[in-house]
């Protein structure tokens, strides 16, 4: 095909009767290889129907339960506390202004906003441990600056083994090790997300242009200053996008280990649902959407500005 049609040495007058069939053709040519992936594709697809007993009568016969679950959902509540604002003392000089106005009133407030606020926060620590942690890691398996292959592959093992373990087995390890709180679920993203994010730096470090790496070892840097003034340079830009995504996970992630005694709103959403309180459950969730949605456009306004 690239022989048929080259814009830089064909006009459209020169294109070959074949070539213009090929530009015109829809569909691609039936051959062996094609014929034999989809069938490699379908018998995969029904191996895991089969095997995960997906059946859409089922889902079918499911709706009416579905259907009373939402209703009971609605309309939406939320439970309140008495928050009472205070308003200290404005110095002014060598003289101080006593509270005024609004001092010590007391209005309402959603309690599930605390519980919302300390989930961005254990992701915001998490995150950030996860990416100091995983970049020495990311060093060590990248396949153009490791040391030794024998690094390279012990590294890789580890982090597969990492990535093997679910988030949720971390968080109820350390909420074991330091009991119920947000400290356990910072420190089960930040182990957890080590494996996935040391996997996708080092890939972000292969793909870098090997000549600069080799002007700047001309120049005699030793190893840390050719890591340190090529390779971290380049990659940078693919490694904040993978930190952004990383930070937007781990807000969900957060979310669910709550659920095992980790702090954040997985805490009160499981009390809710244990209570039956499917109206209370549904305000949590449209909190947890306005959390998520803030989110989004906190990353891609920073995305935007440093990509």
């Amino acid at each position: 095909m690239a022989g048929l049609v080259d814009s830089t040495n064909f006009t459209p007058s020169q294109i070959s009767p074949e070539g213009r069939l090929e530009l015109l053709r829809v569909w691609p040519r039936i051959s062996l290889r094609r014929v034999l992936t989809v069938l490699l594709v379908s018998a995969l697809l029904l191996w895991g129907l089969e095997a995960t007993n997906a059946r859409p009568s089922e889902l079918i016969a499911g709706i009416p339960n579905i259907r009373n679950f939402i209703v009971r959902m609605f309309p939406p509540a939320f439970e309140m506390v008495d928050e009472t604002l205070q308003t200290p003392p404005i110095p002014l000089g060598f003289v101080t202004i006593p509270r005024i106005g609004l001092a010590n009133v007391t209005f309402p407030f959603p309690e599930i906003l605390y519980a919302v606020v300390q989930t961005i926060q254990i992701a915001i620590v998490g995150t950030v441990f996860a990416i100091i942690l995983s970049i020495p890691f990311a060093l060590l398996a990248a396949r153009n600056i490791a040391p030794h292959p024998l690094v390279y592959q012990t590294t890789r093992m580890l982090l597969n083994a990492n990535r093997a373990v679910p988030d949720i087995i971390f968080a109820l390890v350390f909420v074991a090790a330091v009991g119920l709180g947000p400290f356990g679920g910072v420190m089960a993203l930040a182990i957890g997300s080590i494996g996935f994010m040391a996997k996708v730096f080092a890939e972000a470090i292969e793909a870098i242009d090997p000549e600069q790496v080799k002007a700047i070892r001309a120049t005699g840097a030793n190893r840390w200053q050719v890591i340190s003034y090529a390779v971290l340079p380049q990659a940078m830009p693919l490694v904040l996008s993978y930190a952004l995504l990383l930070f937007e996970s781990n807000v969900r992630s957060a979310t669910i280990l709550g659920l095992v005694g980790a702090g954040g709103v997985g805490f009160v959403l499981s009390k809710y649902m244990a209570l039956f309180q499917y109206d209370l459950l549904l305000g949590a969730l449209i909190f947890i959407v306005l959390m998520v949605t803030l989110v989004d456009r906190f990353s891609d306004i920073v995305r935007r500005r440093f990509i």
